[in-house]
């Protein structure tokens, strides 16, 4: 039986570390869509088997809008980024200028999801690379509005469970005055998740 991963004071540390980093400069981007400031911090980061997301993430039973994009290059996965309908409304709201009627449905907003989630993801993976010194990028975004739960097992069947654990790290925006919340789940491949635990780990003895 395969031993149960877990990961050290360090591993979690070092990841912990580019996800501050990641959504932190994610606020540049943003700040330039919206025309304004935008306040961004790291909640929690979680990390565990594919099992038992759902739980440790704490799905609702409420609908979201949750993107897909998918890692490539040097590592192998997909980033799941989620935000609840509330959140999704002031986001759409705070990027639009005006109210859409609460239609997270319809074009303009599925598309400000997706260019939202693709900075998200993009800074993200963009500080995992020079982190480590890799080489990756992602793919286009592509949003859907459903329970989170039913969005996560379709992204799960769709990736073909290809990833036995996940990374989550739990996120706050504040735009415009409107507290936005988000979640980015990353998705690696076991060969891609050793890479990654090992690159984080050469750096014990670089610079001692």
């Amino acid at each position: 039986m395969e031993k149960i991963r877990s990961l050290s004071e360090f591993e979690y540390g070092a990841l912990e570390e580019i996800g501050n980093i990641g959504i932190g400069n994610s606020a540049v981007s943003l700040s330039r869509i919206v025309n304004g400031i935008v306040y961004t911090r790291v909640l929690d980061t979680k990390f565990g088997l594919i099992e038992d997301i759902p739980k440790i993430a704490g799905f609702s039973e409420s609908p979201v809008l949750g993107t897909l994009m998918r890692i490539k290059e040097d590592l192998t996965g997909y980033i799941l980024v989620f935000f609840p309908g509330n959140s999704a409304k002031n986001l759409c709201l705070s990027l639009s200028g005006e109210e859409r009627k609460g239609n997270l449905t319809d074009s303009m907003n599925l598309s400000i999801i997706e260019e939202v989630s693709h900075i998200l993801a993009g800074t993200y993976v963009t500080s995992l690379a020079k982190f480590l010194k890799l080489n990756l990028s992602i793919s286009i975004p592509c949003a859907t509005y459903d329970m989170s739960g039913a969005i996560f097992n379709s992204a799960v069947t769709e990736i073909g469970y290809i990833a036995d654990f996940a990374l989550m790290i739990d996120a706050e925006f504040l735009i415009k005055e409107k507290k936005i919340k988000g979640n980015i789940l990353t998705l690696l491949d076991p060969e891609s998740l050793d890479s990654l635990l090992k690159r984080i780990n050469s750096m014990i003895n670089q610079n001692p």
